[in-house]
């Protein structure tokens, strides 16, 4: 059960309340809705040929084809920009064509060189598929490619969020640690292997977020997550902890979960569950208020040093 008395509070209904009360509404930073820097590297990567593709946008459609059909000649590494502008990433795009009889199309964008037939075929492709009447529409492919890749970006949104939290977490890591790691020689490891701790945990979860050592021995382990919305996700994740809290308590490493999030407040019951079986659950406000004290408490009376 959750240590509640530790941290000042008389029961664990009262650290439930405060727990609750101190979630946050969001974890969204400033750096949460696009990353600046992957977005223009994805662009720049083809700068070049997107500069030779631009010319298609001064010229009207007629012209527009066999100037595509020269670039691509000439200049055969422009090819992979074109499934870019439909915002796909993929070297290989099969089509289901419906005709008289259904029948499929593979196409390549690899910048290899071209037959004339894969050539004709290209033009074909970007004729049918809008990229020839978009080239009359826009001024810039380098300023319309940035507005695809923004758009593809919010695509790993969700996977942003958790790093973001990551990123909370172990700056408060860091904060409890600025005092105490000269004193106690600790260590800061990310994505520390769960095999490497001597623990077999039957569930999907093979790495652990921070891990602090001592004496090159792992001694406290801490696993963080922000979820914005409930479901069967953030109850397996609490199962699953409440295992690896078992598991690594026959070892003697004290194990410390970091979650928070608003849907925590529409499944109060599965984390209370969880708070009955792991002794240390905190979000980042306690983890702010609380970690210090949490991990010079393991260090002082579990490890007696």
């Amino acid at each position: 059960m959750v240590k509640y008395d530790l941290l000042g509070f008389k029961s664990l209904e009262e650290y439930i309340d405060k727990f609750m009360d101190t979630l946050l509404y969001t974890n969204k930073t400033y750096n949460f809705f696009v990353d600046w820097n992957k977005v223009r590297e994805h662009v720049k990567r083809y700068i070049k040929e997107i500069n030779l593709l631009n010319s298609l946008t001064k010229v009207n459609i007629e012209y527009r084809r066999k100037l595509l059909k020269e670039i691509l000649i000439k200049y055969p590494e422009t090819v992979p920009v074109l499934p870019l502008i439909l915002a796909v990433r993929d070297k290989d795009i099969t089509i289901l064509e419906v005709g008289e009889t259904l029948s499929y199309k593979k196409y390549s964008f690899y910048g290899d060189s071209l037959s004339p037939k894969e050539i004709d075929e290209l033009v074909v492709f970007a004729d049918k598929t809008g990229i020839l009447d978009l080239m009359g529409e826009i001024s810039d492919l380098y300023a319309y490619l940035m507005g695809v890749e923004v758009g593809l970006d919010t695509n790993t949104r969700k996977n942003r969020s958790g790093k973001i939290f990551q990123e909370l977490v172990k700056i408060m890591i860091k904060r409890a640690l600025k005092d105490l790691g000269d004193k106690y020689k600790i260590t800061l490891r990310e994505e520390i292997s769960v095999k490497s701790l001597g623990v077999s945990i039957r569930r999907a979860y093979k790495r652990i977020d921070f891990a602090l050592y001592l004496e090159n021995q792992p001694r406290i382990v801490i696993e963080c997550n922000f979820y914005n919305v409930s479901g069967s996700k953030p109850i397996e994740v609490a199962e699953a902890y409440v295992e690896l809290n078992s598991l690594l308590g026959e070892r003697n490493i004290p194990f410390i979960w970091i979650t928070d999030g608003p849907a925590w407040r529409k499944m109060k019951n599965e984390l209370i569950q969880a708070m009955k079986e792991i002794d240390y659950v905190l979000n980042l406000k306690l983890t702010e208020i609380y970690l210090k004290r949490i991990v010079k408490n393991m260090l002082k009376f579990d490890f007696r040093i």
